[in-house]
């Protein structure tokens, strides 16, 4: 192996070593807990790994959007202890989860966002990242609960619905007008 090769493999290797909560949650494989989930245990430990570790049954399911069987399999999963020891020694030997604090009371906290439609600038994946980044949450149709739908050119069914039940319509320029106003 060539020195430009070896040290790009090192580079590599020493950005691996930094990741999110949610993103080393997720990739635990933790059994009903997928990337949206993680996100909201992010949230709900503000990003405190032994915190969630901790956490029991009763606290986990009084977690807005976890129920009782991923609480079950939360607390199952850490009562394992060949699971501890793998997170331990990941914690202790090489793993930087940045322990940033995230802010108890985001600015979107609360608010549920539905896309219906084309975005012209964002894929979707990127628009319900930047709703996710500041508290806020997703969903694949309009409900009473729904807050704002971004709609887009060919929207349908979804952007009735919304109007039936009086939720805010927003286009997408006034959705990225929204979020800058929040930064």
């Amino acid at each position: 192996m060539g020195e430009k090769s070896a040290q790009n493999l090192v580079t590599a290797i020493g950005k691996a070593r930094t990741t999110t909560f949610s993103r080393f949650i997720y990739a635990l494989g933790i059994r009903n807990v997928g990337f949206h989930i993680s996100r909201i245990l992010e949230q709900a430990f503000h990003g405190n790994i032994h915190k969630f570790m901790k956490a029991d049954f009763d606290k986990l399911e009084a977690i807005d959007e976890i129920g009782p069987i991923v609480a079950r399999t939360i607390v199952q999963f850490w009562n394992d202890e060949s699971n501890r020891s793998v997170v331990e020694s990941c914690l202790s030997g090489w793993l930087d989860l940045g322990y940033a604090e995230i802010q108890s009371k985001q600015p979107l906290s609360g608010k549920t966002f539905v896309f219906t439609g084309t975005l012209k600038n964002l894929t979707r994946s990127k628009a319900r990242d930047m709703v996710l980044a500041l508290g806020g949450r997703t969903a694949g149709s309009v409900s009473k609960n729904t807050n704002y739908v971004v709609s887009g050119p060919g929207a349908g069914s979804k952007a009735e619905k919304a109007q039936d039940l009086g939720v805010s319509i927003l286009t997408e320029a006034e959705f990225l007008s929204l979020l800058q106003g929040l930064n």
